[in-house]
């Protein structure tokens, strides 16, 4: 939270009965446009009023005043709305339920919260009889009847029931993003998206399924889980009338209908990628809908299926019985055994059909293909950041989240990546797997390998300094070359 709103904030709800704060108190908070001269109007016209008193000037001349707010520049014409509106940045909330203790940043939107607790609703629509407890949500539902639609957008057009909702609207058009997190510096249009984001940081899960008691930390993904046990399926094909409890459910299914008619049928509407066949594409959705409810116990790692968390246990399991027959490396799975074999051998069967570059695994070449579409489909909701493959994002994550899941055997030490781990793992071992062809010297990794074969044998130099053009065989080496212009910059400065 910033500073002066802190201060200014705490110094209100320490006055809560009452007393005036002085307008010189939270001038540091506010910006005050030059159409008002403070000094032309009385002392108590000017102070900051508790929430639930009036001003004591006229309202009449409230109108030719404009108070500003320094954090999104909103301009205001009394200065005791924008002191409520401040508090929307700041997220401060001074007036506490004593029922619940749900916090408001408002005392009038205190007492209408309190009406849901004493079950009293005194006003009705006229139309289906449905009661409220406050007058301004019976005339909002009322236009649900009518189709009165007031508040018109100026920018597009469209019109809306509630003033407050055409305001979240206008935020499309400006782009306007007022509430910002203070543990990643993200940025939201809506104070509710920023509420939801944060709960990433804190882990928190406050909204619990009644039947089975698992938490949530959005309200709508409850919504949705609550369905598994009540059996509600409110989407409805309008082909063929079958019924899902998601509407990603409904989409996905529509595929079957319309896949004869579109060019990249089965392509994902949330991520951009495109499957070879329905089969495949509705097991890529899964990955965006279905909860992961299979726990790993060793590494806490969460699943979709019961038959994915038991592939992963293997990973935990010190037995290997696939065993190299040529340098010995034992796998836990026949799959993996495979693959290593080809490091051995040379093969690579798969073939890029664009710049001809081979790779011993379809993964690995569907991966390179995207180097040549641009394709990123996999975005970090926290930092917005874009990778090309699932594996270099869920890696990533964990810069976030501060997960380390792999643990290394011998000495404890943890780490974000299995191929890291793998990586320190030989430090305790010995293990070198990389021979060289020419002249049998091993490497515990192949990019030591890589680079010996570029710097004893082929003379290969792919690494090119910007600043001098002097080309290098490893990438560690032109590092350590940029040092040399660096140095010289500081000398010339100096």
């Amino acid at each position: 939270m910033p500073p002066l709103i802190k201060e200014e904030l705490e110094d209100l709800c320490t006055r809560q009965d009452g007393e005036q704060l002085a307008l010189e108190q939270e001038t540091e908070a506010f910006k005050l446009k030059p159409t008002y001269d403070a000094s032309k109007h009385s002392e108590d016209e000017t102070s900051f009023l508790d929430p639930d008193q009036t001003w004591n000037g006229e309202r009449g001349s409230q109108a030719s005043k404009h108070f500003q707010c320094r954090f999104c520049t909103e301009e205001f014409h009394d200065f005791f709305k924008l002191k409520l509106h401040v508090r929307t940045h700041s997220g401060e909330k001074c007036f506490k339920c004593d029922t619940c203790g749900k916090g408001f940043t408002q005392k009038a939107r205190m007492k209408k919260h309190m009406m849901t607790h004493t079950g009293v609703k005194p006003f009705k629509c006229k139309v289906c009889g449905k009661q409220f407890n406050c007058q301004s949500n019976c005339v909002t539902h009322t236009r649900t009847h009518t189709g009165e639609k007031p508040h018109a957008c100026v920018t597009c057009g469209k019109s809306f029931s509630r003033g407050t909702d055409l305001k979240r609207h206008n935020r499309t058009h400006t782009g306007e993003k007022p509430y910002s997190c203070v543990h990643c510096g993200k940025e939201f249009s809506y104070h509710s998206s920023l509420t939801d984001h944060v709960r990433v940081h804190t882990g928190e899960k406050p909204y619990n399924c009644i039947w089975c008691g698992k938490g949530f930390a959005v309200s709508t993904t409850l919504k949705i889980h609550t369905r598994v046990h009540t059996g509600e399926k409110p989407y409805k094909c309008d082909i063929c009338g079958k019924n899902f409890a998601q509407n990603t459910g409904l989409r996905l299914h529509r595929k079957i209908h319309t896949a004869q008619d579109e060019d990249n049928p089965f392509k994902c509407d949330r991520c951009g990628k495109v499957m070879t066949n329905f089969k495949n594409y509705k097991f890529h959705m899964k990955s965006h809908t279905v909860e992961k409810r299979y726990k790993c116990d060793t590494c806490g790692k969460m699943f979709r299926e019961s038959w994915d968390l038991n592939k992963h246990l293997v990973i935990h399991s010190v037995d290997k019985p696939f065993k190299c027959k040529v340098c010995g490396n034992g796998f836990n799975r026949r799959y993996n055994l495979d693959l290593h074999v080809r490091v051995h051998t040379g093969e690579k069967p798969y073939k890029c059909d664009t710049c001809d570059k081979s790779f011993s695994s379809l993964v690995n070449m569907k991966k390179h293909k995207r180097i040549h579409t641009g394709e990123k489909p996999y975005t970090c909701s926290d930092c917005g950041k874009e990778f090309a493959d699932s594996s270099s994002f869920k890696n990533h994550l964990r810069v976030h989240s501060g997960e380390k899941p792999f643990k290394c055997s011998f000495c404890k030490k943890r780490f974000a990546t299995r191929t890291t781990l793998k990586r320190h793992n030989r430090t305790h071992t010995g293990e070198k797997p990389y021979k060289c062809d020419v002249c049998d010297k091993v490497f515990g990794h192949r990019t030591d390998l890589k680079g010996h074969m570029r710097t004893m044998h082929t003379g290969e130099t792919p690494y090119k300094c910007s600043s001098c053009g002097e080309q290098f065989s490893t990438w560690s080496k032109l590092n350590k070359h940029k040092r040399v212009h660096t140095s010289d910059e500081e000398s010339a400065s100096a």
